[in-house]
């Protein structure tokens, strides 16, 4: 697939970029590090996104590149979506009037682009984009390289998270060996630059934590209200889930996040055998096998009582 991909590449000379609505650090180092790829190579190329990304991803190399805009009707040879493969996952409108690749590694990700490269498999869509580079015979320069390793080390939890896999940690290896920055430039960039809204923000929703099923289900939710005292827009409230995860004994952890009159959005972690996939997929959304999201419209308590009545069944399957 990666040689398909390079050849409608080389061939190409005016190219744009777009990642998924709600942007996270794995889909934004990946498209910066194309778009670097790719001005490399001599090409025409634009990043074009439908949402601004939270902080701290615009300190990323080579940030400013990135427009807020629609792709159409400007003409383009080829459109590369990076985890993207439907306009509701964009955001961008008239895709059908492009030639498109999509690259992605979320099970659940559409098959309706001209060449679909989804590899479930990768814990990063910015190992697949590693494996174009090296294709395309690239030069590996820090800004490139720090941008992969920023979206590799992102959705592996720093490499913590059960979808680390050898092929990761060789390539975050490579990377580190061959385009000279540090590790902890990334994760201080990442992990360690907060702003004290959003330290106040993480006070407020694990004073919501509930243990639930024997403590082995862990419950925090976000309210809109938590908005109206801080400095915050809402995609930066992502990341508190991961702290309830690592209670000891929680299997489960459930975060409810409000974003409408009786709407939230719920972003479902777990370990070992219990499946988030599969519980998110009974509320038309999707991920990965530990991590997953989806949207429900009803009451907080209904919505609570539905979600833990299918993880209940999957505790009791394993």
């Amino acid at each position: 697939m990666k040689k398909q991909i390079a050849e409608v590449i080389r061939k190409a000379g005016r190219i744009v970029i777009s990642s998924h609505v709600r942007p996270d650090a794995d889909s934004i180092g990946s498209g910066l590090a194309l778009y670097l790829m790719l001005e490399q190579l001599g090409k025409e190329v634009r990043y074009y996104n439908t949402e601004k990304a939270p902080f701290p991803l615009p300190l990323m190399p080579a940030y400013n590149v990135i427009q807020y805009r629609q792709v159409y009707p400007e003409p383009f040879d080829l459109l590369i979506l990076v985890e993207g493969g439907t306009e509701d996952r964009t955001g961008q409108l008239h895709l059908e009037n492009y030639f498109t690749i999509n690259i992605d590694h979320h099970a659940t990700s559409a098959y309706d682009s001209n060449i679909n490269w989804v590899a479930p498999d990768a814990a990063a869509v910015g190992e697949l984009v590693y494996e174009l580079g090296v294709e395309l015979k690239i030069k590996f320069t820090r800004d490139i390289g720090f941008n992969l390793y920023a979206a590799i080390s992102s959705d592996t939890g720093s490499f913590k998270y059960s979808n680390t896999t050898c092929k990761s940690l060789r390539i975050a290896s490579k990377l580190i060996t061959g385009c000279h920055f540090k590790p902890e430039e990334v994760s201080n960039l990442l992990f360690y630059s907060n702003h004290l809204e959003k330290v106040q923000m993480i006070q407020k929703v694990l004073s919501t934590l509930e243990l639930r099923l024997d403590k082995r289900a862990a419950i925090i939710d976000f309210k809109r209200e938590f908005l109206k005292t801080l400095n915050l827009r809402d995609i930066e409230t992502e990341d508190v889930i991961s702290i309830a995860r690592s209670i000891l004994g929680v299997d489960v952890t459930l975060f409810f996040k409000e974003i409408g009159d009786d709407y939230y959005r719920v972003s479902i972690r777990s370990r070992g055998n219990i499946n988030s996939q599969e519980v998110a997929k009974i509320f038309n959304g999707g991920g990965h096998d530990h991590a997953a999201g989806f949207f429900y419209k009803g009451s907080l308590e209904k919505a609570k009582a539905d979600i833990l009545e299918l993880v209940k069944k999957q505790f009791e399957k394993n």
